[in-house]
């Protein structure tokens, strides 16, 4: 009689438990990979938003302190008090009055008989505007304040900064 001897093959493939083993580490590196790009998008838009209000915000207080500078003279506010708005007369007569105002939390200007003519995009929005006429003897003396913030009509937080930005200047006429 023979005796059976128990042979072993080499067997092709992978076992349970290296499949199973395979597919955690895969997954795992998945949503490291989906997480990364998640928090990568969130920052880039986040940026993006701190850079269009500081970009616009800078452009705008840019051109108001430059026009107060070149004005003759300051027609609203009175001296001493604030506003709302703010009203130059300019030395070109077909430019005055220069008035800088807010309108649909758009920051407009419009010179002379002129239309009105936005200064702030559709990507931003002015919250707030503030004018105090400071004059102090015979050099008028005006400081604005603007407050922008990034339009965010889902309220998604990537999107949300606001920022004030705040400036005085001397009529040099």
């Amino acid at each position: 009689m023979r005796l059976l001897s128990h042979t072993s093959s080499s067997q092709k493939g992978f076992t349970l438990i290296e499949l199973l083993l395979y597919t955690a580490i895969v997954g795992s590196l998945l949503i490291a990979i989906v997480a990364f790009y998640g928090l990568a998008s969130g920052a880039r838009v986040k940026n993006q938003s701190i850079s269009e209000v500081n970009q616009q915000g800078i452009a705008a207080m840019d051109m108001i302190m430059r026009t107060i500078r070149g004005a003759n003279s300051v027609t609203t506010p009175a001296t001493g008090a604030s506003g709302a708005s703010l009203a130059l007369t300019v030395p070109t007569a077909s430019l005055s009055p220069t008035t800088f105002s807010v309108s649909n939390s758009v920051l407009q200007i419009s010179e002379g008989a002129g239309a009105a003519v936005a200064l702030t995009n559709s990507k931003v929005q002015v919250t707030g505007m503030t004018v105090k006429n400071i004059t102090r003897g015979s050099n008028a003396h005006v400081q604005v304040s603007l407050t922008l913030s990034r339009t965010n009509p889902n309220a998604r937080d990537e999107f949300s900064y606001q920022k004030t930005f705040t400036s005085s200047a001397e009529l040099q006429w």
